[in-house]
């Protein structure tokens, strides 16, 4: 049976009632994108958005602190707050030095944005706010290339309102909303250049692919998406319309030398960052496979449980809500397989075979380095972006066909599929509305709960080391703690000698990759004591020099 015989969605205009539908769920999800910008605490990423704008670099940071002996905590607050002695040109200094796999575009844009609207946890994501309200036109742009029907891009403008990931990604100070709109404008771009080819057009392609180079390096991988989409087109033979988009993403590569060559340069740092992608290896690769499946329904239904996060739960089934995990792997899958099922019964036309690939393609890239060489690069939840904005399309395609379908007892049952999808994005919305910490911004419950247990002390002393993953700690740990609670970063070759007026003296590690840490170095030292404060998510030890 031919789908499009039956339900001729290019030929109709949307009705009234999804029209009032979309403009009531866009304006909740205006509500939901800009509500409580500062209620939830600075995580470890968002920390060093802070430090980017700042204009300081790790390394100032690390020296300092280790120079200066005892400090109080508050004398990180200027690495998370603008310094008005340094400029735009130090927050690009920053990212050559200490963040080289993050290319400039959004930390130049929201480094100017917060000399405006403020540094603020608030001011700073506001930022995001504004340009997730870009995923509407750009959406709809998409499915208008893709489906020629305005019903579909309508449903697909629905669903994106109230997406959890839509609006966590809205509230988060990093660039992966701003990720997200240049992958549907790059591909709205290309299918309208190849179903009119012009200079202009190829020119707006290569300017957008440039934009999404600048704004993440993974655009890489959208881009040879494309180009497989395309040469499929031109069955795989050379000529003038493959000519011209090797010319234009040639174009693209070309303006984004300068970072290219800002990554080469400094690899060993960027490698450095990355490291603890390749460090986990999981015993059966198809733990991989259900993660991402698990993962998926999170785009339409996210509650907060838990995930496996390799950088905090050393094991998959170290992981809360079990069962809520497995019915949402079922149920990704069974979507997914749907979906599939629903293309082939079209035969497969061009659209669908777009969406497949620019879906696949950058999944796939990720996947096979995990399941050959081991790593967790795939479980990455903001990595997958390209697959989670190819299924909402997708879904919202097959809900556009059938809830208009000829036959009625079709229209009432995706009618209802589709209220649920909405409702399953509501009720997830208002979780994410109420709570402290999500569940994405990974490790965040540990230093909220270090945090709480710390400022109930006075003449507190907090020991650390300067390894990148504890400053990362301290500077979020700065916007939670008493301003009162001292700070000692200890130097790998010598354990400290403690004040005395330090009547309560905690260890706060969170550099669990490196054998010689300094838990382990003050394990290994007869002169001190440890005790594991017993108390939920702190990873805090305490410390005493023995008698």
């Amino acid at each position: 049976m031919n789908l499009e015989k039956q339900t001729p969605i290019d030929k109709q205009n949307p009705p009234i009632w999804l029209k009032v539908l979309v403009i009531f769920l866009v304006g909740l999800g205006i509500f939901f994108r800009f509500s409580h910008l500062g209620q939830k605490a600075i995580w470890y990423d968002e920390a060093f958005t802070s430090l980017a704008i700042s204009g300081h670099t790790v390394a100032e940071v690390q020296q300092e602190v280790l120079n200066e002996g005892i400090i109080p905590v508050a004398a990180l607050d200027k690495y998370q707050h603008l310094n008005p002695d340094r400029g735009v040109n130090d927050t690009v200094r920053y990212l050559i030095t200490s963040d080289p796999q993050h290319p400039p575009l959004y930390y130049t844009v929201v480094r100017l944005w917060a000399q405006v609207f403020g540094d603020s946890a608030a001011g700073v994501r506001s930022l995001s706010a504004v340009i997730s309200l870009l995923i509407f036109p750009s959406v709809y742009w998409l499915c208008l290339e893709l489906f020629e029907s305005t019903v579909v891009g309508w449903v697909a403008i629905a669903l994106m309102a109230v997406s959890p990931l839509q609006i966590f990604l809205a509230q988060d100070a990093r660039q992966y909303g701003l990720w997200m709109v240049t992958i549907l404008v790059c591909s709205a771009a290309l299918l309208r250049t190849l179903r009119r080819e012009s200079f202009l057009n190829w020119a707006i392609y290569a300017l957008t692919l440039t934009v999404g180079l600048y704004t993440h390096l993974f655009t890489a991988l959208v881009a040879m998406a494309h180009g497989i989409y395309v040469a499929s087109q031109q069955r795989f033979r050379f000529n003038k319309t493959l000519a011209n988009y090797l010319l234009a993403t040639t174009v693209g590569l070309f303006i984004f030398l300068p970072w290219i060559f800002v990554f080469i340069t400094h690899i060993n740092t960027a490698k450095q960052l990355t490291s603890h992608l390749s460090l986990y290896k999981l015993d059966n690769p198809f733990d991989l496979i259900a993660i991402l499946l698990t993962q998926i329904t999170r785009i339409f239904f996210d509650i907060n449980f838990s995930s496996y996060t390799p950088l905090v739960n050393k094991s998959l089934w170290e992981i809360d809500h079990i069962y809520y995990s497995v019915i949402a792997g079922i149920f990704s899958l069974v979507l997914i397989l749907y979906i599939l099922y629903f293309i082939g019964k079209e035969r497969l036309n061009r659209f669908s075979l777009f969406l497949i690939i620019l879906g696949a393609v950058p999944s796939i890239c990720l996947l096979l380095p995990d399941m050959i060489v081991g790593g967790t690069r795939s479980t990455i939840f903001r990595y997958q972006l390209p697959l989670y904005l190819t299924l909402q399309i997708a879904v919202a395609y097959v809900l556009s066909v059938y809830i208009f379908s000829q036959k009625h007892w079709q229209q009432k049952i995706w009618q209802c599929l589709m209220v649920g999808f909405l409702l399953a994005g509501l009720v997830s919305d208002v979780m994410f509305f109420k709570a402290d910490t999500w569940w994405l911004q990974i490790g965040n419950q540990y230093p909220l709960a270090t945090a709480k247990y710390i400022n109930k002390f006075e003449n507190t002393l907090l020991l650390s080391s300067s390894q990148i993953s504890n400053i990362g700690s301290l500077l979020i740990l700065n916007h939670l703690l008493n301003s009162k609670i001292n700070l000692l970063i200890v130097q790998d070759d010598h354990l400290p000698l403690f004040p005395k007026e330090a009547s309560n003296i905690f260890l706060f590690d969170s550099d669990m990759t490196n054998s010689q840490n300094l838990l382990t170095r003050f394990k290994k030292d007869k002169t001190y004591s440890l005790r594991l404060i017993d108390e939920p998510l702190t990873e805090l030890w305490q410390v005493e020099k023995k008698s």
